[in-house]
């Protein structure tokens, strides 16, 4: 199988300008995804798709392929998927390039790693009935069983607990360790095999299935706060 990693980073960003590239303890955020990708030794092709000369320049010198400047259609907010198609369809149509799988890596991910990728992709290589992989959390804290709607007064209604005979709510506070296992997809590695992509515009499919990872794979950055809390983290580390 040739599965092609692609890492969409457009230079446009409303929350912090150029983030794809800000650094981070001392690296480009981009930077990090890269280097997982191809330490993985898991991937056939490793490209970046931007729109920015900067972002291309310092992909290009962490040794990601960028083989194409994104369009400007595509460079905007718009569904992650048609940034996805035009990469592969420049590959098949420009390079002759057959891709059987896409592996999406947002730059956004740093503390991924490359033994989660390898795990993704032997899934879908020993899996004949997968059409994609995803990495998911086991979910401890904020629990659909303790959420609550708000009226529009201001009023608390249970979301999910059950109603006496007379319809008013039993508001419960169920222990943890009741609950059953739940799991969210963190956004860190997204594997579809090609067909799913290109057919059905979809990187999660019905015969999905997933690489559960360890909550600190799962944190995203997309604000300030957000690469100050990764910073802490990574500094904690390397002072141990």
């Amino acid at each position: 199988m040739n599965i092609v990693g692609i890492i969409p980073a457009r230079g446009g960003s409303v929350g912090v300008p150029l983030k794809n590239i800000k650094p981070l303890n001392g690296k480009p955020l981009i930077q990090y995804t890269i280097e997982c990708a191809l330490g993985s030794k898991a991937l056939d092709r490793v490209i970046v798709s931007t729109d920015h000369d900067e972002i291309a320049r310092i992909s290009k010198e962490c040794g990601a392929e960028v083989p194409f400047k994104r369009p400007a259609d595509i460079s905007e907010d718009v569904a992650t998927e048609f940034v996805l198609e035009h990469a592969v369809n420049y590959l098949e149509q420009k390079e002759n390039y057959q891709v059987d799988a896409v592996m999406l890596l947002q730059p956004t991910s740093p503390f991924r790693t490359a033994e989660s990728i390898k795990k993704c992709v032997e899934k879908l290589k020993n899996n004949p009935k997968a059409d994609s992989v995803v990495t998911v959390n086991n979910v401890e804290s904020y629990r659909p069983e303790w959420m609550l709607y708000l009226d529009e007064n201001g009023k608390v209604i249970p979301y999910n607990t059950p109603f006496v005979k007379d319809r008013k709510p039993i508001i419960m506070l169920p222990a943890r360790q009741s609950f059953s296992l739940l799991f969210r997809h963190n956004g860190s590695i997204y594997l579809a095999r090609r067909d799913l992509l290109m057919k059905d515009k979809l990187m999660i499919g019905v015969n999905c299935y997933a690489i559960e990872t360890e909550d600190e794979e799962g944190l995203d950055i997309d604000t300030h706060l957000d690469f100050l809390i990764c910073e802490t983290i990574m500094k904690s580390k390397t002072n141990k």
